[in-house]
C-alpha cells in the first residue's frame, strides 16, 4: 500500500493511505487530544489506518485545526467537529458512492460521536478508547453513543475502563483489550485489527 499527502478544504493537513487492492470503501480516522500531543501520526491512529487499508479501504487521517500543518487554533473541541465534517466531505469526494466508515481514538472518538449527534450519518463506526473522564479525571459530558456502536476499550483505562463503559453504554458493542491502559501499549496492532475486522463485518464486505 502507499500513502499520499493531501490538503482538506485548503486548511487541514491530511494523509491518504491507499490499499493494494481495488478500494471497497473509505475510513476517516480521527486523532486524540491535541493539547496532549495528539496528531494524525499517533501510533494507534496510524495503526488503525494501516489495518483498515490492509482490509481494502482507503484510510484518511487528518490533523485537527492548529495541529501540525493544519491552519487555525484549538477551540477545546467546540469547532473541531467542523474539521471532521470537512474530512468526511473530502472522503466522499475521494470515494464517491463507496461505503463510509468512521474511527477515532480518545478525543477523536468524542469528536466522531459529536458529528453523529449533529445528524451525521456513516455506514459503519468503530471507536477506540472512548474516555468517560477528562485528563483532569473529571467526568466528561459525552455526546450520545448510538446503540450498537463498536468500541475497543482497555481493561485498565484510567479515563474509563471497559467495565465502566459497559455500564455507561449497555447497548454499545464493547470489546475489551486486557492488561493495558488508555494508550493500549503493545496491543496497538490488536486494536487496529479489531477495528478493521469489525468494519468489514458491519459493511458486509467479503
Amino acid at each position: 500500500m502507499r500513502e499520499e499527502s493531501r490538503r482538506i478544504a485548503g486548511r487541514l493537513e491530511a494523509t491518504l493511505r491507499i490499499p493494494d487492492v481495488p478500494p471497497r470503501g473509505i475510513a476517516v480516522v480521527s486523532h486524540p487530544l491535541p493539547t496532549h500531543g495528539g496528531t494524525m501520526r499517533n501510533p494507534l491512529v496510524a495503526g488503525i489506518a494501516r489495518a483498515v487499508a490492509a482490509a481494502g479501504f482507503y484510510a484518511l487521517r487528518f490533523n485537527f485545526r492548529g495541529v501540525g500543518g493544519s491552519a487555525g487554533m484549538w477551540t477545546g473541541g467546540a469547532a473541531e467537529v467542523e474539521d471532521l465534517d470537512a474530512a468526511i466531505a473530502e472522503a466522499r469526494t475521494i470515494a464517491p458512492g463507496m461505503p463510509l466508515a468512521l474511527s477515532g481514538f480518545s478525543f477523536g472518538a468524542i469528536t466522531t460521536l459529536r458529528w453523529l449527534a449533529n445528524g451525521g450519518r456513516a455506514d459503519a463506526v468503530a471507536l477506540a478508547g472512548v474516555p468517560l473522564r477528562s485528563v483532569a479525571f473529571e467526568p466528561h459530558q459525552l455526546p450520545p453513543v448510538p446503540d450498537g456502536t463498536f468500541i475497543v476499550a482497555a481493561e485498565l483505562d484510567q479515563f474509563g475502563t471497559a467495565a465502566e463503559l459497559r455500564v455507561a453504554y449497555p447497548r454499545a458493542r464493547i470489546v475489551e483489550v486486557k492488561g493495558v491502559d488508555h494508550f493500549f501499549g503493545d496491543k496497538r496492532n490488536e486494536v487496529g485489527a479489531l477495528i478493521a475486522e469489525q468494519l468489514v463485518k458491519d459493511l458486509r464486505i467479503h
